[in-house]
């Protein structure tokens, strides 16, 4: 049943993940937290933090959360769900997109559809914090990272979160 269940949740979420990875992470922090209690909000924060510095998705927070609650097997069905249908959704969408090259309504979705984008990336920031600020040093982290990122916008974003992880390695153990 479980492998049953991470296929619909990331399924699903592949589906709902409009802008890419991190429009999703809010309703993913919903439903492996809260609604599952698959891992803790800290492991979820833990896993969203790994999944920025390896290469690749942010949504290989799903295969770390599969591997969790059911081994190697869990995180093979949750990178499967959570890759598989929205692959396929785009490469239908990206084949309808080019066939009205032409039409103005291409232009005109796509300006309509960048606000939607930032605010759902935005959402997500809110669900990680919640996981992971907690104590006055992790919120001092948090504001020091995101001066770090506006400031040195031209900086790799793994460089900047690591050296936010070797921070809090320092100050909170």
């Amino acid at each position: 049943m479980t492998y049953w269940q991470l296929a619909l949740v990331f399924g699903t979420l592949s589906l709902l993940g409009f802008g890419g990875g991190k429009a999703i992470i809010p309703q993913m922090q919903l439903d492996v937290v809260v609604q599952h209690h698959w891992v803790s909000a800290m492991e979820f924060a833990r896993y969203f933090a790994i999944s920025k510095l390896a290469p690749g998705a942010t949504n290989s927070i799903a295969a770390l959360t599969g591997y969790a609650v059911a081994g190697f097997a869990g995180a093979g069905v949750a990178a499967l769900a959570i890759f598989g249908p929205s692959s396929l959704l785009t490469f239908g969408v990206g084949l309808a997109w080019d066939r009205f090259r032409e039409h103005p309504w291409r232009e005109l979705l796509a300006k309509a559809l960048a606000p939607v984008v930032i605010g759902l990336s935005w959402a997500g920031i809110v669900a990680i914090a919640q996981g992971a600020i907690d104590v006055p040093w992790t919120y001092a982290i948090a504001i020091a990272t995101t001066a770090a990122v506006l400031i040195f916008s031209r900086a790799h974003p793994g460089v900047i979160l690591l050296g936010s992880g070797i921070a809090g390695a320092l100050l909170l153990h």
